[in-house]
């Protein structure tokens, strides 16, 4: 039984052992992601995806093409699967490339009931066109997965040298994820002129998550938004969701006035979601610690002591009893405040800052306080 539906009386209530459950549901609603890396050998495939994700999924080579046959390559505790080609073989048309590509993947996928999520095609920008061959594989591979054309290593989204390879590539009539190309900077570029140095940040990969999940299913996009590393728009959209649930949750719970006393399963749905919640925005941070955080926060010891303090905390007004308005109310203040709470410290994160359990309460306690 998830953890949000299970019963918790008021003797029985343990943060931590709750907000584990929490994340085990929330495991169960990401589902493998697959995805196919394509185009010519040093079109920065690996640098991509591994930007994506945060983590050095796939080998980057810095001379001879590393990959010389299909590989699969995964991470421990990171459901997705990337499926990087090798070069074309001459002599070979388009469409028996593409073929070889997608029947070879294919097997292992359907083996594991899955599919082939979708696909990013690399090309360089530096190429300036795009090849009839290269233009034929795509729409090859268009016509099975969704495909992404990834125009990759741009120094300038608005150069003309952009401009102008989107609208060859536009003439093309490809059908790709949204009909056009994504310039993108994957890692950051220092670059020297006349002994003046440029840092270029990157840029575009945001831009290209949106648009693929909006051709993902429910459960894959989950997968996409919480184990990428670059667009927090989409984790707090996602994870906004998940308040809003939960608040309706809450609501019904309460259509009956509770005591305070007696709400556990309240309490349950409240910490669940804060599991829930953890794992969309890919906050690392150990459940010892969150459960710390959340008592130190709202108390210790009962379900009525725990949510009676979190009530108090963020609606000081609060009664003897929780009514629906009241428990969806305080459920969806109480999310969108740990929302905020792990936005900021996931900037930290990502910028390299380490946390540590202090930091944790500290933030919950701030955004809180916020919320009443």
């Amino acid at each position: 039984m998830n953890a949000d539906a299970r019963g918790h009386d008021s003797d029985n209530f343990d943060v931590e052992a709750i907000f584990q459950e929490g994340l085990s549901q929330a495991e169960q609603e990401e589902a493998m992601l697959n995805v196919m890396l394509a185009g010519r050998p040093g079109a920065g495939k690996s640098t991509l995806v591994n930007s994506i994700f945060g983590d050095r999924i796939a080998p980057v080579g810095t001379g001879a093409p590393v990959t010389q046959e299909i590989k699969a390559y995964r991470r421990p505790h990171l459901p997705v699967t990337v499926y990087d080609t090798p070069g074309y073989e001459l002599g070979k048309s388009p469409a028996e490339v593409a073929g070889y590509f997608l029947s070879q993947i294919k097997k292992e996928v359907m083996a594991e009931e899955s599919e082939i999520h979708f696909a990013l095609y690399c090309s360089l920008i530096a190429n300036k066109r795009v090849e009839q061959f290269e233009a034929d594989l795509v729409r090859a591979l268009a016509g099975e997965v969704h495909t992404a054309f990834v125009l990759t290593q741009c120094l300038d989204k608005e150069s003309q040298e952009v401009i102008d390879l989107r609208a060859h590539i536009d003439a093309r009539r490809l059908p790709i994820v949204e009909e056009r190309p994504f310039p993108v900077l994957a890692e950051e570029r220092l670059l020297t002129f006349s002994g003046q140095s440029i840092l270029v940040k990157p840029f575009g990969l945001d831009d290209l998550l949106r648009a693929l999940t909006r051709v993902l299913p429910a459960a894959q996009k989950r997968t996409l938004v919480s184990r990428q590393r670059v667009n927090l728009e989409l984790k707090v959209k996602e994870a906004n969701a998940i308040v809003a649930e939960t608040a309706l949750k809450a609501a019904a719970i309460a259509a009956v006035p509770i005591p305070l006393y007696d709400i556990g399963p309240l309490s349950a749905l409240q910490v669940a979601m804060f599991a829930r919640i953890t794992r969309v925005m890919g906050f690392s941070i150990e459940p010892k610690s969150l459960a710390a955080a959340c008592t130190a926060v709202i108390g210790v010891g009962t379900a009525a002591r725990t949510t009676s303090s979190l009530l108090k905390l963020v609606f000081p007004l609060v009664g003897s009893v929780v009514n629906a308005t009241v428990a969806g109310s305080t459920t969806y203040a109480m999310g969108t405040a740990y929302i905020k709470a792990c936005e900021g410290l996931l900037r930290l994160q990502i910028a390299g800052v380490p946390i540590d359990q202090d930091d944790i309460i500290g933030a919950l306690v701030r955004e809180w306080k916020k919320a009443r």
